[in-house]
């Protein structure tokens, strides 16, 4: 091989001939191009026509670019051009094998060939595609024909992370079992549509939401697993974020794993409070509320019923009942005892309270031989009859025997003076308990039974029991011990017989406790040698055995709050304390329902104990009596101490009003305020009014009301809202109902009172008192006095009437002022009394119900002939035109009167007026009657018609105060012979106001 060097150069072109091989061929080339090139020059900057364009490779074999996914311009090696003294060229041409080429080529300098390469506005590169292979021929300008040898131009895409990475689904679901740890729970699998290495490949998974918090864990191939054992009754399920990354750190938007805990059988009691808390006063607290049973061998097991026990334990080796012997108003009420039960002991506090470590009751009295009460006269009026409940408790030593040889009584009925008969007695002897009840004089002469002698040990055991005696009759008796009836057999009791007793000169007795009372000696004897508490009696009827068996039910004990849903195959048993029940099921699911009703209450009203423990046991009975035990559960109840609370009422202690207003109706405690507070731990006081109820609320009058005269109004549309009952009686009005202390106030702030006589009383005084927690808590009795001014008399002057509209119920009327109050007066009783039926006369019961609903005050009944307040303006002038003359038509008719008065005889004259005033009834509290002097001086002076009228006066005073309904003092307010002095008392009886005769003829009346 030999080497040839060749280098021309003609101005810009210079061409060397570095290496050349042998042979002629080649060398005759490179002489006929340096030729070429010789001869260009000297025509320079002359292209030919006719020359077909040569695309400059600079040396390389073909055109190498590189584009990215979202770039439009392509990058080549070498740079795209021509030889410029092949040019011009105006385009490129672009081919391939294949359809669609997404690329075009834009010519930058046609002369040198220069272009770039560009992707097509409607192309789309993706690196699914990674290499485009094509063919590029540069065309001649002017002549497309014209074309450069084809050259390869390949094209590599390059990728991008244009795509996060995409999960299967957006929402995946596992389920995992309890109690297991490192479960591989499943393989979550992502995508991302980039191309390979780093855009297209997932290098990471994680959880988003709280990694630390909950025991799950995912690694870098999508494997989930639980770090911690999963417990159902922590939680059901999870719900997991988790985030898919590429090797370029694009995230995947979250997809959502939920993870079902299935629950492991486990047998048993679950979802079960470790302690529940109860405080006093509140009722019961349920024990189990949302406790649910599993049984895991239903396959082994058909099941034939589920029992299950729940009892109190004892703690400390102490008793969990206490025997109750003194009964107090609370626990009486909550056993519903005949209410009309006397209570014959005072409340007295033992001084000795604690031997042999029991609790003596909070009433109890010792008596030490000498002592002896008598019962109030008033507790029970009548002789105790043959039908009778008598309970007392009683602790008593058996003593000595001379103790034992006399008679100890415990309640005795004797005669008060004369004799020593004992009609009744309870009393011990020989450490039996024996009653005497003799028959008296009037009944049947039989020889009956007349002394029971029962031989029980605890009369001398010297321990606390209740004792009740239920007598039906004399051949009908029972003894309850402690709240258990005591058997009686033929020796026990003993019964006596004998005559009933002989009529007596005096019939009176006395009844005494502790012994009994001997009338010849005026003396006590046979003096008791005990300690008794809570003695009631019952006379005429006798006490249901079930409301003394639940008086002698533990404080502390269990109950059973469904009784109402018990269906068939379920059942309830409780043991005498109601410390242990037992439930029976046909099935788990009913035993789950019974067993959620289970609730502890503890009626002492300091409980001494601060915990009860209490154990469940409970099992399954398959049928042919195979048992299954499920596991036992102990729970706690904490017995809260009771909040010391405050119930206090304030307001204004007076309220001043006038009979206008009383008529029409006033507000009785308009202000009044009730607040509940409670002393924090660093004594101070805390307003917590909102945060307790309201049992009842009571205003009472003193002295009680007047049926026939005053009523009460309420608001009942606001105590329909409530729970809350209104209720009328003498006494007053009784607010009952557990609801807020603001309802409360409502009512009682729009509360008013009425009085169709509001001359009847200048003052009254009532007094407010509300309770709370079951009444155990009371409230301050405030006291409230209502004085009622008169009205002064209109002034004659005064012409205008004034219509003066009533307020309604829950307003509290403005007192006006002695003017306004005189004009109003006047105008509203002219109106009344010339134009409508009198308030007064409206029938009492009638009114009552008006009153007692939530409507207008009792003036608004009077616009019941169309007149309206909002004519007042109007139909004032009207009425006043009337008035004028009505008066004077009236004094036309006194002076045809006055004139015929002088034709007729005074005698005769006398009994026409006689007859007419008895078959008339005049309203004698709305009138004036003025006497005509014209007609005393032609009598020649007025003391005979008084001398005749006289004795009738003296003969009807008895029966005017027989038949009248008004206290004295009332008469004195109202004296009619001051105003009526013509009149006798005779004729003023048929003026009360509860006659029939004066409401049907009275329909108007007048002021003359």
């Amino acid at each position: 091989m030999s080497y040839v060097s060749f280098s021309a150069a003609s101005g810009s072109r210079s061409f060397r001939l570095t290496e050349m091989r042998n042979g002629p061929r080649l060398l005759g080339v490179l002489l006929l191009a340096a030729a070429s090139c010789h001869f260009g020059h000297a025509s320079s900057n002359k292209h030919y026509k006719h020359r077909v364009p040569i695309i400059d490779l600079r040396g390389a074999e073909q055109f190498v670019a590189t584009v990215q996914e979202e770039e439009n311009v392509v990058s080549t090696v070498p740079d795209l051009a021509i030889i410029p003294e092949t040019g011009p060229v105006c385009s490129y041409a672009i081919s391939s094998v294949d359809d669609f080429v997404p690329f075009e080529v834009q010519v930058v300098d046609r002369y040198s060939g220069s272009a770039i390469i560009r992707v097509k506005d409607a192309a789309t590169l993706d690196c699914n595609k990674p290499e485009y292979t094509l063919t590029l021929s540069a065309v001649r300008c002017d002549d497309e024909a014209t074309r450069s040898e084809p050259v390869t131009l390949r094209i590599t895409v390059k990728d991008t992370n244009n795509h996060a990475p995409e999960f299967d689904n957006p929402w995946y679901t596992f389920t995992v079992e309890e109690g297991k740890k490192d479960i591989k729970i499943a393989v979550l699998n992502a995508t991302d549509k980039d191309c390979g290495h780093p855009f297209g490949e997932i290098c990471e998974y994680e959880i988003t939401n709280g990694l630390k918090e909950l025991p799950f864990s995912i690694d870098n191939q999508g494997v989930l697993r639980n770090t911690a054992p999963l417990n159902y009754s922590h939680a059901k399920s999870y719900i997991l974020t988790i985030v898919a990354n590429d090797c370029g750190m694009r995230k995947s938007k979250s997809a959502l794993v939920t993870v079902h805990v299935k629950e492991a059988c486990l047998q048993g009691l679950h979802n079960t409070p470790e302690k529940v808390i109860f405080t006093p006063g509140n009722g019961n607290v349920r024990l189990l509320p949302n406790a649910e049973t599993h049984f895991c061998d239903k396959t082994s097991c058909d099941v034939d019923h589920v029992e299950l026990t729940a009892s109190l334990q004892s703690t400390g080796g102490k008793t969990i009942c206490t025997p109750r012997t003194a009964f107090n108003n609370d626990s009486m009420q909550s056993c519903a005892i005949n209410p009309q039960t006397a209570d014959l002991l005072q409340d007295v506090q033992s001084n000795d309270s604690a031997e042999k470590n029991e609790v003596a009751p909070a009433d109890s009295w010792q008596f030490d031989g000498s002592k002896a009460y008598v019962v109030n006269p008033n507790k029970i009026k009548d002789l105790i009859p043959d039908k009778f409940t008598l309970s007392f408790a009683m602790r008593h030593e058996r003593g000595s025997k001379e103790e034992q040889n006399n008679k100890q009584n415990i309640l005795c009925e004797s005669d008060h003076e004369g004799m020593n008969r004992h009609h009744f007695n309870v009393y011990i002897r020989h450490c039996k308990l024996e009653v005497v009840l003799r028959r008296e004089a009037g009944s049947s002469p039989e020889f009956r039974a007349a002394e029971w002698r029962w031989s029980v040990p605890q009369v001398c055991d010297g321990e606390w029991h209740s004792y009740s005696l239920m007598f039906n009759s004399v051949d009908d008796t029972h003894l309850v011990i402690d709240g258990e009836i005591v058997k009686a057999s033929e020796r026990n009791p003993e019964i006596l017989d004998d005559w009933p007793l002989h009529k007596p000169g005096v019939a009176k007795t006395r009844l005494t406790i502790g012994a009994c009372w001997h009338g010849r000696q005026q003396t006590f004897v046979q003096h008791l040698r005990a300690q008794v508490a809570s003695m009631h009696l019952l006379t005429g009827q006798t006490e249901s055995t079930k409301a003394i068996e639940c008086l002698h039910q533990c404080p502390e004990h269990l109950q059973y709050n469904g009784m109402d849903e018990m269906r068939e195959g379920m059942s309830t048993s409780f043991n005498k304390e109601q410390t242990s029940v037992t439930l029976k099921a046909k099935s788990i699911e009913d035993m789950q329902k019974m067993i959620r009703k289970l609730a502890y209450s503890n009626n002492k009203d300091k409980p001494l104990m601060e915990s009860r423990d209490y154990l469940v046991q409970s099992k399954v009975v398959c049928k042919g009596n195979t048992k299954i035990a499920l596991p036992d559960f102990t729970g706690k109840v904490v017995i809260e101490k009771e909040e010391k609370l405050t119930l206090s009422l304030s307001g204004s202690a007076t309220v001043k009003t006038d009979q206008t207003a009383v008529k029409t109706g006033t507000p009785m405690i308009p202000d009044i305020r009730i607040t509940i507070s409670q002393t924090d731990k660093d004594g101070n006081e805390q307003d917590v009014t909102d945060k307790h109820k309201l049992d009842y609320c009571k205003v009472h009058l003193k002295p009680s009301r007047d049926m026939d005269l005053e009523y009460f109004s309420s608001p009942a549309s606001l105590i329909a809202s409530l729970n809350i009952e209104f209720e009328h009686d003498k006494e007053g009005i009784t607010l009952s109902g557990d609801d807020e202390v603001s309802g409360y106030r409502d009512i009682l702030s729009k509360i008013h009172y009425f009085n169709t006589r509001p001359e009847t009383y200048s003052k009254r005084l009532y007094s407010i008192q509300c309770g709370m927690r079951h009444g155990r808590i009371a409230s301050n009795e405030m006291l409230v006095s209502m004085t009622i001014d008169p009205v002064p008399m209109s002034s004659p002057a005064s012409s205008a009437l004034h219509l003066v509209p009533p307020p309604a119920v829950a307003s509290v009327p403005s007192v006006p002022s002695s003017a306004e109050s005189a004009a109003g007066l006047d105008s509203l009783e002219l109106i009344e009394r010339h134009f409508e039926p009198a308030f007064d006369q409206l029938g009492a019961s009638r009114l009552q119900n008006i009153l007692e609903m939530d409507l207008p005050r009792p003036k608004a009944l009077l616009s019941h002939h169309g007149f309206d307040s909002q004519q007042g303006a109007i139909a004032g002038g009207a009425v006043a035109v009337v008035v004028v003359v009505c008066v004077g038509f009236l004094l036309v008719l006194l002076v045809i009167g006055v004139l015929k008065m002088r034709d007729t005889p005074i005698p005769s004259r006398r009994r026409k007026n006689k007859r007419q005033d008895d078959g008339m009834h005049w309203d004698d509290s709305g009138m004036n009657i003025t006497v005509n002097p014209l007609e005393d001086m032609e009598r020649g002076g007025g003391q005979v018609a008084e001398e005749e009228y006289s004795e009738d006066d003296e003969e009807s005073s008895d029966n005017e105060s027989e038949a009248s309904y008004r206290d004295e003092d009332e008469d004195e307010d109202e004296d009619v012979s001051e105003v009526l002095p013509h009149l006798n008392n005779s004729q003023r009886n048929g003026l009360e106001w509860d006659d029939e005769a004066t409401a049907l003829s009275n329909s108007r009346s007048y002021r003359i």
